[in-house]
C-alpha cells in the first residue's frame, strides 16, 4: 500500500468518534491545506470544536468525540499535535444500525477520474434511518445534506483552526514522491449507506 503524502503546507486531521456500546474507536480523516503554517494544538482544539458542532446532530449523546490528531507537513519530519476539545451527540436517543454501516458523504473536486474523488465515512447510523433497501428516510436525508453544507463551510477556512479549503491528500505514486493535493469543492451527502469492512494491505 502506497505511503500517504503530506507536502509541506497541508495537514491530515483524525478525529476519534466512540459509542458507549461498543469497544473500538472510529476515526474519521479528512485532508486541508494549512493558512499560516505551523499548526498548533489550540488549532487542533479548535479545529475539533468546528468537526464537533457539524457531527453532533447526527448523533446521540451516546456518541462522544474524544480527541483529535493532526499531522502537518513541513521541510522536515511530518509535525503531529494532539488536542482534547471533548462533547458529544446532540440527537434524541438512537439505537444504531450495527457498526459497519455509515453515512457516506462523497468528497468531489473540479477533475475526472478515481484519482481525484474521495469518500467520508461517518459511523453510527440510526437504525429507524435506513430502510430494507439501504436508503435514508427522507428526514434523515435532510440531516445529513444539512451535515455536507455544515462540514464545508464551517470546518475550512476558519481562521481560529488555521484550517484553508478542503484537500485531497494523495498518496504517493511512481508519477511523484510528492504528489500535490487537490482542492475538495463540494461534500455531497450519499442517499445510500455504506458498509465499512476490514482492510488488508496490498503487497
Amino acid at each position: 500500500m502506497a505511503e500517504l503524502s503530506i507536502p509541506p503546507g497541508y495537514a491530515l486531521a483524525s478525529l476519534y468518534i466512540r459509542h458507549t456500546g461498543i469497544s473500538h474507536v472510529s476515526i474519521v480523516t479528512f485532508g486541508f491545506a494549512v493558512t499560516a503554517p505551523p499548526v498548533t494544538p489550540s488549532h487542533a482544539s479548535a479545529l475539533m470544536g468546528l468537526a464537533r458542532a457539524a457531527l453532533a446532530p447526527l448523533h446521540d449523546s451516546e456518541v462522544s468525540y474524544e480527541r483529535i490528531v493532526v499531522i502537518a507537513g513541513n521541510d522536515g519530519p511530518p509535525l503531529r499535535v494532539e488536542a482534547v476539545n471533548a462533547g458529544t451527540g446532540s440527537r434524541a436517543s438512537q439505537q444504531i444500525s450495527p457498526p459497519q454501516v455509515c453515512y457516506l458523504v462523497k468528497r468531489t473536486t473540479g477533475f475526472a477520474g478515481r484519482r481525484y474523488r474521495g469518500r467520508m465515512y461517518i459511523p453510527y447510523v440510526s437504525s429507524t434511518a435506513v430502510d430494507q433497501f439501504g436508503k435514508l428516510t427522507s428526514g434523515e436525508q435532510t440531516l445529513l445534506n444539512t451535515f455536507a453544507t455544515n462540514w464545508q463551510a464551517n470546518v475550512f477556512n476558519a481562521v481560529g483552526a488555521n484550517s484553508g479549503n478542503p484537500m485531497l491528500l494523495h498518496a504517493e505514486s511512481p508519477l511523484s514522491s510528492t504528489p500535490l493535493p487537490t482542492q475538495v469543492t463540494s461534500h455531497i451527502a450519499s442517499q445510500v449507506v455504506a458498509t465499512q469492512r476490514r482492510r488488508l494491505e496490498r503487497s
